[in-house]
């Protein structure tokens, strides 16, 4: 039993260790200055050299002078890098730094003496806690770091604006999309970013879609612990997945006309059914009951249509 627990932990782990953390982080800074996105311009990885150099997300602003109402974009002038480490990354002094270097590259990058002028770039460094030890360090250096609003902390006497941002210490409803990309999620956090996320338009949702897998599975022990959140998380996806269940209904439908056969019709769309809720199973989002009840099978039948269709199913 024991052993079966070590192994169980230590598949996890690998697991957790190749979830991708940068595109959930640049997908929820998307949800996040979703208000103000007309105004403003995301590129991912922003290339810097021929060489792999590279920002983990740029925003730019459309208007020079537009305001942006999300208080993450207070600082923000035209141009604003961010730097981003997932919870297992140390944002320490040579990540500082090195963001003000990529800074500083972004500044000559154009053809044209001074194209992109110093004042009109900001830089934000991002992780989930507070990095206690960089603000020392920045203070010894002779840096000021002041506490703007709650998780909000501008650094003074850079060459360009900075703020650091602990996503953890920000207000949940204002900032649920940041605060909710942890591997120590609570519940609260959890049922405040479902909330949100039922309301998205379609667009939306399919970046709240790679932000949920990433949380779900750096949480996944959590999530299993909580009273209800079968319930609560297999209602998210349904939603989340609206498009993809349809697709495979459609298919189904297809798949009957073709046949001629309403039979075929409807075994299309339970097929289609079935499939989306084994992919949620093998994945570790919902367990094999919930799927099971959702597709109106006994645990046992459901079990076999998903080896038969190829799935894996986990090991609790």
């Amino acid at each position: 039993m024991e052993k079966e627990q070590t192994k169980n932990q230590q598949e996890n782990q690998k697991k957790s260790q190749k979830l991708q953390w940068h595109p959930a982080f640049c997908s929820a800074l998307r949800l996040e200055l979703l208000e103000d996105a007309a105004n403003l311009e995301f590129t991912d990885e922003f290339q810097l050299t021929e060489k792999p150099l590279q920002i983990d997300c740029t925003v730019v602003k459309v208007k020079k002078d537009c305001k942006i109402k999300n208080e993450i974009g207070k600082i923000f002038r035209k141009h604003n890098i961010f730097e981003y480490k997932s919870p297992k990354d140390e944002l320490n002094i040579d990540t500082f730094y090195k963001a003000v270097a990529y800074a500083c590259l972004y500044k000559v990058l154009p053809n044209h003496v001074d194209e992109i002028p110093a004042e009109e770039i900001t830089i934000t460094l991002i992780r989930d806690r507070k990095p206690v030890k960089l603000m020392q360090e920045l203070e010894k250096s002779g840096y000021e770091c002041k506490k703007e609003t709650a998780g909000i902390y501008y650094v003074y006497g850079v060459m360009f604006p900075v703020q650091i941002i602990a996503s953890s210490e920000l207000d949940t409803e204002m900032h649920v999309q940041l605060k909710a990309l942890t591997n120590q999620l609570n519940e609260t956090v959890m049922r405040q970013y479902l909330l949100e996320v039922s309301a998205f338009a379609e667009r939306e949702k399919n970046l709240a879609d790679i932000v949920l897998q990433v949380i779900v599975n750096s949480n996944m022990e959590k999530v299993r612990e909580w009273k209800g959140s079968e319930r609560i998380m297999c209602e998210a996806l349904r939603v989340l997945m609206a498009d993809e269940l349809n697709e495979e209904r459609v298919e189904g439908q297809r798949e009957g006309r073709i046949e001629g056969q309403r039979e075929g019709r409807i075994e299309g769309r339970r097929e289609g059914q079935i499939r989306a809720y084994a992919s949620l199973v093998q994945d570790g989002i919902i367990p094999v009951e919930t799927g099971a009840e959702k597709a109106g099978m006994s645990v046992d039948d459901f079990t076999k249509e998903m080896k038969q269709a190829g799935y894996v199913i986990p090991v609790v």
